[in-house]
């Protein structure tokens, strides 16, 4: 299936972008609305929408310095912003809306091309390497966030320049912790701890909004049950089935590249 080429222009200095979402102002804002999903969320006030950078995940604004701010810091060097150039050219490779924030799925792409704004264009191995999301996952300021909207050939592509990044110790693969298990005591640890897989760290914020340990975590994923694939396997399972909590201490017992989140955006529905 094709993606909608949309071209427009970055704008960092609009909401608080991170290393996996920044603002966009489309140059033909009805190209958006042709996006599959819920309708984009464009501002009224500056015609900007939200985007959410497909296959990756970034750590948190919140999470542990200076990972948090380095990964900003590199998607602003990918897309070619600086104080001399605050909204520059690019555009977008899009299928689908975000079904939950109508936040555009999408690979982004820097400066110009000659295709046409609002063309179908078929995403090859060759075009995703000039992504900012695979030279976001190739820097290692991204971790892995399957959803089963995303297509194997691209997957496994961004597996590439995953394993060169881990392999090179750049990024948060200096100090990840993911499978390893991180403690945490409280929510004021969640500043500190090493990189983990942002879904989890996500998901130890949100329940230690009301909790002061870990003791009932696997309960509040087990009632959320957010269905994954364990690609490895080819079987479907919950959140719940591959955390492992071990008094004050968490981790994953499956890495994230081996995952696929049953997606919001055109997927099965959630149980």
């Amino acid at each position: 299936m094709p993606f909608i080429l949309i071209k427009g222009v970055f704008t960092p200095q609009i909401g608080e972008p991170d290393g996996d979402s920044v603002r966009f102002r489309a140059n033909q804002r009805e190209l958006l609305l042709q996006l599959e999903g819920r309708r984009p969320n464009i501002s009224m006030s500056n015609g900007t929408v939200q985007l959410r950078f497909e296959g990756i995940d970034a750590i948190e604004k919140a999470a542990i310095k200076p990972f948090s701010t380095q990964a900003k810091e590199s998607m602003f060097d990918l897309i070619g912003y600086s104080d001399s150039q605050p909204t520059p050219e690019g555009y977008i490779l899009a299928r689908m809306t975000d079904d939950t924030s109508g936040r555009p799925i999408c690979f982004v792409f820097a400066g110009e091309t000659e295709q046409s704004d609002g063309e179908e264009i078929f995403l090859d191995k060759v075009l995703l390497r000039d992504s900012v999301n695979y030279q976001q996952m190739l820097r290692g300021y991204a971790y892995p966030l399957y959803y089963n909207t995303l297509f194997a050939n691209l997957r496994n592509e961004l597996n590439i320049a995953l394993k060169k990044a881990q392999q090179e110790k750049l990024g948060y693969w200096i100090d990840d912790q993911t499978l390893e298990g991180v403690t945490v005591t409280n929510s004021a640890d969640l500043a500190t701890i090493p990189p983990i897989w942002p879904k989890l760290w996500r998901r130890l914020q949100e329940y230690l909004r009301s909790a002061d340990s870990l003791e009932q975590f696997i309960d509040f994923l087990e009632a959320k049950n957010e269905r994954i694939d364990i690609l490895s396997l080819m079987e479907e399972r919950g959140l719940q089935d591959i955390v492992e909590v071990n008094g004050e201490r968490v981790r994953m017992i499956v890495p994230p590249e081996y995952i696929r989140v049953v997606s919001q955006a055109g997927g099965r529905p959630r149980r």
